[in-house]
């Protein structure tokens, strides 16, 4: 919210509202207040960004615009009301004005946080014109735009009528209705997607009908946050529950569950990750939120599910599922039996002199077809038990005593059906 914002009565209210995603009340209360007493420091910007977030971008305009002229708009209320008006242009098709808007809003760079957004708008916009050169295939619902259709390890047909029938057997749940097809954009190399679009992959832009994804995702996850948008149509979004969604639609048909205890390794507060989740990692979010999701829909009525997907808030979860989840926390708490088996198939090695493991370490040992790729996904074993990297911070380095790198796809099978670039693993002295 723009600080200037704040500093008037009925600003200071539409932002609270606003923050709180009540579109519909800062609409009320804007248009009410612009009847009495004209344009204040922000009060269009904030309707005009009610509407474009209800995306109803056309009625959105008219309020950015008069935000964006206005004598009485501070210059960060002036750049998040052009900001907008570009996502208004771009959802309506006219580029060139929305490009025009957001390179106007970086140069400005009212605020780290308004400067931002532009950038990364501005980075969709110059993906797609650099995408008017990859090979596109449409589907019913999708345009996809592949930059490498040689590197999919599919045909890419067939790659498309996966994802369209990911598609289809999710939105058998969400019963979502979108205005046009998606644009689905698939990249083959990370590193060259977040120099273009200045943030990471994969991400749903839902009111741009937009999905960036790597070329290696499961077919559902980004699909399953454009459908609960249009579907179910989320308030104020929680982070667990959104990520989880995301991970218990992904039509990768994990065991969810086994992943959650992986990753938790032990008993863990259900509602302190939802309403602290940046005490938390992506790498225990994710799949705690996707197990929950799942043992929800398993024990609970799918009406209540659902009503919890469109208000993620830790208070509806403790009215409609305490008893779910007080059972789903013993259940995540349980030892996990395939990590024994898992630990006694590791082969006996030699102890070898103790060594320090970073993260350099692991990146120089992981053998990877794409060198300028800078990320990669790594499973760290220690003593056959997954640890994230947080955890294995934790281990005394002396006490390491052994250090393997699994490269090739027989030797990864053993271990998971998740696509990585290398496993890790490391032996402790008790």
């Amino acid at each position: 919210m723009p600080a200037a914002a704040q500093s008037q009565p009925i600003t200071g209210e539409l932002g609270r509202l606003y923050v709180s995603g009540q579109l519909d009340a800062v609409i009320s209360l804007g248009d009410k207040d612009l009847r009495a007493h004209g344009e204040q420091n922000g009060t269009s910007m904030f309707v005009g960004r009610a509407y474009a977030d209800k995306q109803q971008f056309q009625t959105a305009i008219p309020y950015l615009t008069k935000s964006l002229a206005s004598t009485s708009s501070s210059a960060d209320v002036k750049a998040w009301s052009e900001a907008y008006l570009g996502t208004c242009y771009y959802a309506l098709q006219e580029y060139p004005k929305a490009k025009q808007a957001f390179e106007h809003v970086v140069a400005a760079a009212a605020t780290k946080n308004v400067t931002a957004y532009a950038t990364k708008r501005l980075g969709m916009l110059r993906a797609q014109e650099m995408a008017a050169n990859w090979k596109l295939i449409e589907t019913a619902h999708f345009r996809f735009h592949l930059q490498a259709p040689e590197n999919l390890g599919v045909a890419p047909e067939a790659y498309a009528a996966a994802h369209e029938q990911a598609y289809e057997t999710e939105n058998r749940f969400f019963q979502a209705t979108l205005p046009r097809k998606i644009e689905y954009y698939v990249w083959d190399e990370r590193a060259a997607a977040v120099q273009v679009l200045s943030q990471n992959l994969g991400f749903t832009v839902s009111e741009l009908l937009t999905i960036h994804a790597l070329k290696n995702q499961t077919k559902g996850h980004e699909t399953a946050h454009m459908l609960v948008a249009y579907g179910l149509r989320p308030g104020p979004q929680s982070r667990l529950i959104n990520e989880g969604i995301a991970v218990c639609f992904d039509q990768s048909h994990r065991n969810r569950l086994q992943e959650a205890r992986q990753a938790i390794r032990g008993t863990v507060d259900i509602w302190k990750m939802w309403e602290q989740p940046q005490t938390y990692s992506d790498e225990q979010l994710y799949p705690v939120g996707g197990a929950l999701l799942e043992y929800l829909l398993a024990h609970a009525p799918e009406a209540d599910v659902k009503q919890l997907l469109r208000e993620q808030t830790p208070q509806l979860g403790r009215k409609l599922f305490s008893k779910q989840i007080a059972e789903f926390e013993k259940e995540l708490a349980k030892p996990d039996p395939t990590l024994a088996a898992k630990a006694a198939s590791l082969p006996n090695t030699t102890p070898a002199a103790p060594v320090k493991l970073t993260a350099a370490a692991v990146n120089a040992a992981v053998e990877r077809n794409n060198t300028a790729d800078k990320f990669y996904k790594v499973l760290i074993l220690v003593n056959g038990v997954p640890v994230t990297g947080t955890q294995l911070q934790q281990i005394n380095p002396q006490k390491i005593r052994d250090v393997k790198v699994l490269k090739t796809k027989e030797e990864l099978q053993a271990y998971t059906e998740v696509e990585l670039n290398g496993i890790v693993l490391v032996q402790v002295e008790s």
